[in-house]
């Protein structure tokens, strides 16, 4: 690029991928722009409010009250966009390990368990013994977890149908790689939604900053694994990570079950 293409003096990248990152960033600047709009205009409302009140000599310890505690929690929503922007664009480089993905999940559904029984859903875990390990970045991988399940208690949580509430997780070993499945029984994606799930700044919830799954596909995609989302109005919505890995077993395999002679045909007993 000469100098009268590029008047401003600083040098492009020249990798393609580092293109479009900036190219991706760049579209996403107008929404970040737009969702911090919302919590600092009623940020500025309310300080006007009070200052206006307190001209004015009417001092009123019940409306001072609840006007702060707007203001209060503007700050917090602000501050909430402003950490999931930064974890989406800056996610940091996998801390690569070897993960026990099996014994990862039983983690967090000890942890999430009495969570999500508070709000009167089941979760069930169905794990192959034989689950292979899978290089990668605990905290990270975690993170891809912990916030598909928040986002199931959510959908169940506001789910008005009177049903028994289930979140399940599925693991299985596949070809040069492992996949894991967590679905809920809550209602079914809209079609714009579904189309929609893992863009940055799009949230089918009031209240949230619309980057946990844009997160979520991030952090996948920097394990070289995809992760995708089904919905039908009979079974909810699932989603399925996969993750490729050439590991074997994570357990050793003394730990592992004796195979059951039922499961091989006839002639290989």
């Amino acid at each position: 690029m000469t100098k009268e293409q590029n008047p401003y003096g600083f040098a492009l990248p020249d990798d393609p991928r580092h293109r479009d990152r900036l190219a991706e960033l760049g579209a996403i600047a107008g929404s970040l722009v737009h969702e911090l709009k919302n919590p600092l205009g009623a940020i500025a409302l309310n300080i006007d409010l009070l200052l206006e009140a307190q001209r004015q000599g009417r001092s009123d310890e019940a409306k001072t009250e609840v006007r702060l505690k707007r203001i209060q929690a503007g700050t917090q929503h602000l501050q909430d966009i402003v950490q999931a922007f930064l974890s989406f664009a800056r996610p940091g480089k996998p801390d690569l390990d070897r993960v026990d993905i099996g014994k990862l999940l039983q983690q967090i559904a000890d942890e999430q368990r009495e969570l999500l029984a508070a709000d009167h859903i089941g979760l069930f875990l169905h794990l192959a013994e034989d689950l292979s390990a899978v290089p990668g970045d605990t905290s990270q991988l975690r993170s891809v977890f912990l916030n598909i399940i928040l986002n199931a208690r959510d959908a169940l949580r506001d789910d008005p149908r009177k049903q028994e509430r289930r979140v399940i997780i599925a693991a299985r070993n596949r070809a040069q790689g492992i996949r894991v499945v967590i679905a809920n029984n809550g209602p079914p994606l809209s079609s714009s939604a579904a189309a929609h799930l893992f863009d940055p700044f799009f949230s089918a919830k009031d209240g949230g900053t619309g980057l946990g799954l844009a997160i979520v596909a991030r952090l996948v995609e920097l394990h070289h694994g995809r992760v995708t989302a089904s919905s039908n109005p009979d079974q909810g919505v699932s989603f399925t990570i996969e993750l490729p890995t050439t590991l074997g077993p994570a357990k050793p395999r003394t730990e592992l079950p004796a195979p059951d002679a039922r499961a091989f045909p006839p002639e290989v007993k």
